[in-house]
């Protein structure tokens, strides 16, 4: 080696050691909060679309934690941060505890019926029975008190009532090994769903109070029998707030059976989310499907995750949706064909409006 690349590299060495030693050592509290800003810096999806300046959020906040900001503090302090992306796929959990989780700001059928759904559902199960339906069966475990599935029928017209996407909570917030294994036993519920309205023309497919869980194309391929584009994602890239992968298209494939290949009326909310939406989504791309009630929530990503050193686990929305159209689903949602509110007074009167609606259009639908 010559003398000057000896001397360089002393000097580079002697240096790196310098600034070293001046750089004092983050404690535990700070080294989270750098972990946590970088994550949701080189992950999350949609900062320009929720206008919140990532940049100006960190000199704001990182001023305020020192080594002796106590866990809770922290916590509180991390979910101020991030409240302002009113994202509910942004959670700060401990364990099986979620410290915080992201409001979206389209949430009017969970507000107005939160503490009534019980009410709203036998609002909705009263009407079907007073149409002429057969009393409405429940399929699969509970979970807060729902079944996966609630079937009825009336002659030709079938109900099917998807609570969620999901058949147990592991399947939701497990490893990819168990959400795998209850991808299965929804499959299994869903055909079986299915099979009990075998010999229906048209079917009422309800999805107003599902927030999400897995398999929403695997799902819609019950109601093809060709592979087709459902949509477009994108993924969110380290580099710069607005780097991303190209788009990559999503199909859905037929299922092998049961297949319902006639007039489906889906109903909706902005209670439908996540991969009720991928569903929703998916099934807006068939000729053969009107959707009735009001927009889905627009909560899409995937669900991201990132394990912090003090032993926090965070999860943000890291993929831009879009329909093969090109449109940007986010805070938007996918929009019904023929729109109807379910409101406090008309559940008051006992009447489910979109319900109603949705039994007037597959009436139109009937063969003669």
């Amino acid at each position: 080696m010559k003398l000057s690349a000896i001397l360089t590299t002393a000097v580079l060495l002697t240096t790196s050691l310098l600034a070293r030693a001046q750089t004092p050592e983050l404690s535990p509290p700070e080294q989270s909060f750098e972990q946590f800003w970088q994550a949701f810096r080189d992950n999350y999806a949609f900062f320009q679309l929720k206008k919140v300046d990532w940049d100006s959020t960190y000199r704001d906040f990182r001023p305020q934690v020192t080594a002796q900001t106590p866990p809770d503090s922290l916590v509180a302090l991390l979910g101020r941060m991030v409240e302002p992306l009113h994202d509910g796929h942004v959670t700060i959990s401990r364990g099986d505890e979620i410290l915080f989780k992201g409001e979206s700001a389209r949430n009017s059928f969970k507000q107005n019926f939160r503490t009534v759904q019980p009410a709203f559902w036998q609002v909705a199960y009263r009407q079907l029975r007073a149409a002429g339906f057969s009393a409405v069966k429940g399929l699969g475990p509970k979970f807060k008190d729902k079944r996966v599935l609630y079937v009825s029928r009336s002659g030709p017209i079938g109900y099917l009532h998807l609570t969620r996407n999901f058949a147990d909570l592991t399947g939701a917030i497990g490893t990819e090994a168990q959400e795998q294994q209850d991808h299965l036993k929804l499959e299994r519920l869903f055909s079986k769903a299915l099979r009990k309205l075998d010999g229906c023309q048209v079917l009422l497919l309800d999805i107003r109070d599902d927030g999400g869980g897995h398999s929403g194309n695997e799902l819609a391929g019950h109601f093809t029998a060709k592979r087709y584009l459902a949509n477009y994602k994108a993924l969110r890239q380290p580099g710069g707030y607005d780097h991303f992968t190209e788009p990559q298209p999503s199909y859905v494939t037929p299922a092998a059976s049961p297949r319902f290949l006639g007039p489906v009326v889906l109903l909706t909310s902005d209670q439908t989310a996540s991969a009720a939406e991928d569903l929703t989504i998916a099934l807006a791309q068939l000729p053969q499907v009107t959707r009735v009630g009001t927009a889905t929530k627009g909560m899409l990503s995937d669900m991201y995750s990132v394990h912090l050193i003090n032993g926090l686990d965070v999860t943000l929305s890291n993929q831009r949706y879009t329909t093969p159209a090109g449109q940007l689903l986010e805070d938007v949602g996918v929009a019904p064909d023929i729109i109807v509110e379910n409101t406090p007074a008309a559940l008051q009167q006992g009447q489910d409006p979109v319900l109603q609606k949705a039994l007037e259009v597959a009436r139109q639908k009937l063969l003669p």
